[in-house]
């Protein structure tokens, strides 16, 4: 297959892509932004302090802006945001044990679903790495559940290929799905900004990011990309690299990043 035809029949869902990756990026200074204003309101104890320095339509003006934020900040976090559903976010008994049976029946449903539609996955393929602590086991819990996103919508795509085109190829071969080690910035120490402290985005979300390799036509490819967009299941693509076969008429072969954002609740302190 030749690439820059492929550009041109997917343009527009690789411009969804663009445009993903550009509305995290305006997320991020949204957000900085935000928590910028924040702190320097709360910082200045002395409202009088502020009257004296600004008159009424600045401050108007000011508190117009802030709110504006609040809305944007609001529909950006629902347009991105991944929230972990029950299964993986509640349990019964050790956290450990939830976390090794879930991920039993996980690994269980991926071959099941591949064997069914011939798909080619080895058991090897699919890792993460072991998790200790209860906080460490829930954020492993809900990088399984960006993982099982994954998969479903992965198979869902080739599901969708061949009802429009039962002789179409879809998805041959997953080479790998590898939810990738915790380096969550906020982990181990308390959250909420410090006076003079620059915003940190560890501080207001939490990520897990999934990479994958997999083989399929180009219609199963721009189904999978299409379903990563789902409210408040929402798969962020972090990196994306389609590669063109060898040979005409064989799978094109997709390396990619994918990434659920868990957004965390600001918390007040007049540290």
């Amino acid at each position: 297959m030749d690439a820059g035809a492929f550009v041109q029949e997917n343009k527009r869902w690789l411009a969804g892509v663009g445009i993903g990756l550009l509305a995290w990026w305006i997320a991020s200074g949204v957000i900085g932004a935000l928590y910028t204003t924040r702190g320097v309101a709360k910082s200045a104890r002395d409202f009088g302090a502020l009257t004296a320095a600004y008159d009424n339509a600045a401050l108007a003006a000011a508190r117009n802006e802030s709110e504006q934020l609040q809305q944007e900040r609001e529909r950006l976090t629902q347009a991105l945001a991944f929230v972990v559903a029950d299964r993986y976010a509640r349990w019964d008994g050790p956290a450990d044990t939830h976390l090794f049976l879930t991920g039993r029946d996980l690994r269980q449903a991926i071959q099941d679903a591949a064997s069914v539609r011939d798909v080619v996955v080895d058991d090897a393929s699919i890792t993460w790495d072991v998790a200790t602590g209860e906080e460490q086991i829930r954020r492993r819990l809900f990088g399984l559940d960006v993982l099982d996103q994954i998969q479903q919508r992965l198979f869902a795509a080739h599901d969708r290929c061949l009802r429009e085109d039962e002789d179409a190829a879809g998805l041959s071969q997953i080479l790998s799905l590898k939810l990738e080690p915790d380096r969550s910035r906020n982990r181990g120490r308390p959250r909420g900004r410090r006076r003079g402290r620059a915003v940190d985005l560890g501080d207001l979300l939490v990520e897990q990011k999934v990479s994958l390799q997999f083989q399929a036509d180009e219609m199963t490819i721009t189904w999978f990309l299409e379903g990563c967009r789902q409210p408040g299941r929402t798969l962020v693509v972090d990196r994306w690299q389609v590669l063109k076969p060898a040979r005409p008429g064989e799978p094109c072969t997709v390396k990619a990043t994918l990434a659920g954002i868990s957004f965390l609740q600001a918390e007040s302190s007049d540290a």
